[in-house]
Protein backbone atom coordinates (compact mmCIF):
# COMPACT_ATOMS: atom_id res chain seq x y z
CA UNK A 1 0.00 0.00 0.00
CA UNK A 2 1.26 3.42 -1.04
CA UNK A 3 2.43 5.33 2.40
CA UNK A 4 0.70 9.12 2.43
CA UNK A 5 4.57 10.43 2.02
CA UNK A 6 4.41 8.61 -0.99
CA UNK A 7 1.12 10.22 -2.37
CA UNK A 8 2.50 14.03 -1.26
CA UNK A 9 5.37 13.50 -3.01
CA UNK A 10 3.15 12.79 -6.38
CA UNK A 11 0.74 15.28 -5.53
CA UNK A 12 3.76 17.78 -5.48
CA UNK A 13 5.25 16.38 -8.29
CA UNK A 14 1.77 17.04 -10.40
CA UNK A 15 1.19 20.47 -8.64
CA UNK A 16 5.01 21.83 -10.24
CA UNK A 17 4.17 20.49 -13.44
CA UNK A 18 0.60 21.89 -13.99
CA UNK A 19 2.16 25.02 -12.23
CA UNK A 20 4.73 24.97 -15.69
CA UNK A 21 2.25 24.34 -17.95
CA UNK A 22 0.38 27.15 -16.39
CA UNK A 23 3.28 29.69 -16.73
CA UNK A 24 4.33 28.21 -20.14
CA UNK A 25 0.80 28.43 -21.81
CA UNK A 26 -0.15 32.23 -19.93
CA UNK A 27 -0.07 35.21 -22.05
CA UNK A 28 1.55 37.95 -21.22
CA UNK A 29 -0.41 40.64 -19.46
CA UNK A 30 -2.98 42.72 -20.48
CA UNK A 31 -2.49 45.62 -22.28
CA UNK A 32 -4.75 47.33 -19.85
CA UNK A 33 -3.04 46.54 -16.68
CA UNK A 34 0.05 48.61 -18.41
CA UNK A 35 -0.48 52.23 -17.98
CA UNK A 36 2.67 53.91 -17.73
CA UNK A 37 6.17 53.24 -19.18
CA UNK A 38 7.37 52.84 -15.58
CA UNK A 39 5.52 49.53 -15.74
CA UNK A 40 7.99 48.16 -18.50
CA UNK A 41 11.38 46.49 -19.19
CA UNK A 42 12.51 47.41 -22.84
CA UNK A 43 15.25 44.86 -24.23
CA UNK A 44 15.97 47.24 -27.52
CA UNK A 45 18.45 45.41 -30.18
CA UNK A 46 19.64 46.64 -33.66
CA UNK A 47 21.83 44.84 -36.13
CA UNK A 48 22.86 47.68 -38.96
CA UNK A 49 25.03 46.26 -41.58
CA UNK A 50 28.55 48.37 -42.20
CA UNK A 51 28.19 48.61 -45.92
CA UNK A 52 24.59 50.40 -46.06
CA UNK A 53 22.83 52.10 -43.17
CA UNK A 54 19.70 51.31 -44.73
CA UNK A 55 20.18 47.79 -44.49
CA UNK A 56 19.33 47.28 -40.86
CA UNK A 57 16.95 45.49 -38.81
CA UNK A 58 14.77 46.40 -34.97
CA UNK A 59 13.56 44.12 -32.50
CA UNK A 60 12.14 45.38 -29.24
CA UNK A 61 11.07 42.71 -26.39
CA UNK A 62 8.65 44.12 -23.94
CA UNK A 63 8.78 42.41 -19.94
CA UNK A 64 6.61 43.71 -17.32
CA UNK A 65 7.84 44.37 -13.24
CA UNK A 66 7.62 40.22 -12.92
CA UNK A 67 9.76 39.63 -15.95
CA UNK A 68 7.55 37.87 -18.12
CA UNK A 69 7.31 39.18 -21.77
CA UNK A 70 4.62 41.79 -22.66
CA UNK A 71 2.93 42.16 -25.98
CA UNK A 72 -0.29 43.16 -27.55
CA UNK A 73 -1.38 44.95 -30.67
CA UNK A 74 -2.63 47.67 -28.98
CA UNK A 75 0.46 48.87 -27.95
CA UNK A 76 2.34 50.42 -30.63
CA UNK A 77 5.83 51.05 -31.23
CA UNK A 78 7.48 53.33 -33.50
CA UNK A 79 11.00 53.55 -35.14
CA UNK A 80 12.46 56.83 -36.61
CA UNK A 81 8.05 57.15 -37.61
CA UNK A 82 7.89 53.60 -38.87
CA UNK A 83 4.97 51.48 -37.01
CA UNK A 84 6.57 48.35 -35.73
CA UNK A 85 5.02 45.01 -36.41
CA UNK A 86 4.08 43.06 -33.69
CA UNK A 87 4.74 39.61 -33.78
CA UNK A 88 4.16 35.83 -31.52
CA UNK A 89 6.85 33.93 -31.98
CA UNK A 90 5.85 30.25 -31.14
CA UNK A 91 8.58 28.52 -29.34
CA UNK A 92 9.22 25.03 -28.46
CA UNK A 93 6.33 23.69 -26.53
CA UNK A 94 4.36 25.64 -25.07
CA UNK A 95 6.56 28.89 -24.88
CA UNK A 96 5.69 31.93 -27.36
CA UNK A 97 8.04 35.06 -27.57
CA UNK A 98 6.49 38.43 -28.39
CA UNK A 99 8.11 41.31 -29.87
CA UNK A 100 8.11 44.19 -32.15
CA UNK A 101 10.18 44.09 -35.03
CA UNK A 102 11.04 46.27 -38.24
CA UNK A 103 13.57 46.54 -40.85
CA UNK A 104 14.80 48.86 -43.42
CA UNK A 105 14.48 52.05 -41.63
CA UNK A 106 16.56 55.05 -42.21
CA UNK A 107 18.72 57.00 -39.92
CA UNK A 108 17.15 60.45 -39.11
CA UNK A 109 20.21 62.98 -37.86
CA UNK A 110 22.68 60.08 -37.68
CA UNK A 111 20.51 57.75 -35.18
CA UNK A 112 17.47 55.40 -34.19
CA UNK A 113 14.84 57.30 -31.94
CA UNK A 114 11.67 54.51 -30.78
CA UNK A 115 8.38 55.85 -29.50
CA UNK A 116 5.87 53.55 -27.43
CA UNK A 117 2.05 54.54 -27.23
CA UNK A 118 0.39 52.26 -24.55
CA UNK A 119 -3.17 51.39 -24.78
CA UNK A 120 -4.91 53.92 -22.84
CA UNK A 121 -2.92 56.41 -25.36
CA UNK A 122 -0.47 57.42 -23.95
CA UNK A 123 2.85 58.28 -25.70
CA UNK A 124 6.59 58.17 -24.43
CA UNK A 125 10.01 58.22 -25.22
CA UNK A 126 11.47 54.78 -25.51
CA UNK A 127 15.25 55.07 -26.54
CA UNK A 128 17.97 56.49 -29.33
CA UNK A 129 21.02 55.44 -30.52
CA UNK A 130 23.15 56.49 -32.60
CA UNK A 131 23.90 54.32 -35.90
CA UNK A 132 27.22 53.03 -36.80
CA UNK A 133 29.37 54.45 -39.39
CA UNK A 134 29.92 52.57 -42.62
CA UNK A 135 33.27 50.81 -43.54
CA UNK A 136 34.38 48.72 -46.31
CA UNK A 137 36.04 45.33 -45.45
CA UNK A 138 38.61 45.91 -47.82
CA UNK A 139 40.51 47.85 -45.67
CA UNK A 140 40.72 44.41 -44.15
CA UNK A 141 44.18 42.91 -45.03
CA UNK A 142 45.45 39.13 -44.87
CA UNK A 143 45.88 36.06 -46.42
CA UNK A 144 42.96 33.50 -47.34
CA UNK A 145 45.31 30.59 -47.74
CA UNK A 146 47.28 30.14 -45.08
CA UNK A 147 50.51 28.04 -43.87
CA UNK A 148 50.44 25.85 -40.35
CA UNK A 149 54.16 26.40 -40.41
CA UNK A 150 54.31 30.19 -40.08
CA UNK A 151 52.63 33.23 -38.37
CA UNK A 152 49.05 34.86 -39.24
CA UNK A 153 48.16 38.45 -39.33
CA UNK A 154 45.69 40.65 -39.46
CA UNK A 155 45.82 44.33 -40.84
CA UNK A 156 42.77 46.89 -41.11
CA UNK A 157 42.52 50.51 -41.41
CA UNK A 158 39.62 53.34 -41.54
CA UNK A 159 37.26 50.72 -39.85
CA UNK A 160 34.70 53.80 -38.86
CA UNK A 161 32.79 52.68 -35.09
CA UNK A 162 34.73 49.17 -35.01
CA UNK A 163 35.37 48.07 -31.80
CA UNK A 164 35.82 44.38 -30.91
CA UNK A 165 36.91 41.68 -32.69
CA UNK A 166 36.07 38.58 -32.13
CA UNK A 167 37.72 35.20 -33.21
CA UNK A 168 36.29 31.72 -33.83
CA UNK A 169 37.92 28.54 -34.90
CA UNK A 170 37.41 25.13 -36.69
CA UNK A 171 39.78 22.53 -35.73
CA UNK A 172 40.35 18.98 -37.39
CA UNK A 173 40.43 16.64 -34.54
CA UNK A 174 42.64 13.24 -34.61
CA UNK A 175 40.82 9.92 -34.81
CA UNK A 176 43.46 7.36 -34.16
CA UNK A 177 41.00 4.69 -34.59
CA UNK A 178 39.26 5.75 -37.91
CA UNK A 179 42.00 7.03 -40.10
CA UNK A 180 39.94 7.56 -43.23
CA UNK A 181 37.41 10.26 -41.31
CA UNK A 182 37.46 13.58 -40.67
CA UNK A 183 35.99 15.31 -37.73
CA UNK A 184 35.61 18.76 -37.05
CA UNK A 185 34.88 20.79 -34.09
CA UNK A 186 33.82 24.50 -33.91
CA UNK A 187 35.67 26.18 -30.62
CA UNK A 188 35.72 30.28 -29.05
CA UNK A 189 38.75 32.10 -29.73
CA UNK A 190 39.45 35.44 -28.59
CA UNK A 191 38.03 38.63 -28.07
CA UNK A 192 40.09 42.05 -28.37
CA UNK A 193 39.02 45.36 -27.72
CA UNK A 194 40.39 47.05 -30.62
CA UNK A 195 39.91 50.85 -32.52
CA UNK A 196 39.51 51.33 -36.60
CA UNK A 197 43.15 50.51 -37.44
CA UNK A 198 45.05 48.30 -36.24
CA UNK A 199 47.08 44.61 -36.55
CA UNK A 200 46.47 41.23 -34.72
CA UNK A 201 48.58 38.15 -34.74
CA UNK A 202 49.09 34.89 -34.03
CA UNK A 203 52.00 32.76 -33.51
CA UNK A 204 52.21 29.47 -35.36
CA UNK A 205 52.40 27.45 -31.97
CA UNK A 206 48.96 28.62 -31.03
CA UNK A 207 47.69 26.58 -34.43
CA UNK A 208 47.85 23.03 -32.68
CA UNK A 209 48.05 20.99 -29.48
CA UNK A 210 47.23 17.12 -28.99
CA UNK A 211 45.00 16.09 -30.81
CA UNK A 212 43.75 18.96 -32.93
CA UNK A 213 44.95 21.14 -35.86
CA UNK A 214 43.72 24.56 -36.75
CA UNK A 215 41.33 24.39 -40.08
CA UNK A 216 39.61 27.46 -40.43
CA UNK A 217 39.91 30.91 -38.15
CA UNK A 218 36.68 33.23 -38.46
CA UNK A 219 37.09 36.80 -37.17
CA UNK A 220 34.38 39.08 -36.51
CA UNK A 221 34.93 43.09 -36.88
CA UNK A 222 32.43 44.12 -34.96
CA UNK A 223 30.67 47.69 -34.28
CA UNK A 224 29.04 48.03 -30.89
CA UNK A 225 26.98 51.09 -29.46
CA UNK A 226 25.00 51.27 -26.32
CA UNK A 227 22.22 54.28 -26.43
CA UNK A 228 19.71 56.14 -24.17
CA UNK A 229 16.50 54.93 -22.84
CA UNK A 230 13.61 56.34 -20.84
CA UNK A 231 15.02 56.92 -17.45
CA UNK A 232 11.31 55.59 -16.28
CA UNK A 233 11.92 52.38 -18.07
CA UNK A 234 12.57 49.33 -15.41
CA UNK A 235 15.77 48.73 -14.02
CA UNK A 236 17.63 46.83 -16.62
CA UNK A 237 16.30 48.33 -19.92
CA UNK A 238 18.57 48.70 -22.90
CA UNK A 239 19.16 49.46 -25.96
CA UNK A 240 22.21 48.24 -28.05
CA UNK A 241 22.91 48.70 -31.98
CA UNK A 242 25.70 46.24 -33.75
CA UNK A 243 27.37 45.63 -37.24
CA UNK A 244 30.01 43.37 -38.03
CA UNK A 245 32.47 42.43 -40.95
CA UNK A 246 32.69 38.79 -40.99
CA UNK A 247 35.71 37.23 -42.71
CA UNK A 248 37.83 33.98 -42.25
CA UNK A 249 41.01 31.95 -43.40
CA UNK A 250 42.04 28.74 -44.32
CA UNK A 251 45.14 27.01 -42.97
CA UNK A 252 46.58 23.95 -44.26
Amino acid sequence: MKTAGYIKVKLSILLCGLYFLFNSCSGPEPASKITDISDLKAEISIYQKLTDENDNSISVVLRDKNGKMFGNDSVNIWVNGKKAEYKIVQQLYYNKNYLYHTEKIAPEHNQYHLQIQLANGKKFFLGRVPSLKLSSARNIIYEEENSLNKDFSIHWSGLQDVNVLYLSKSVKIENKEKNNIETFMQQPGDTVRIGPSGTYSLKKEKFSKPGETLDILGFEFTAEKTGTVNSKLLKGSSIMIRGSHDEHANFK
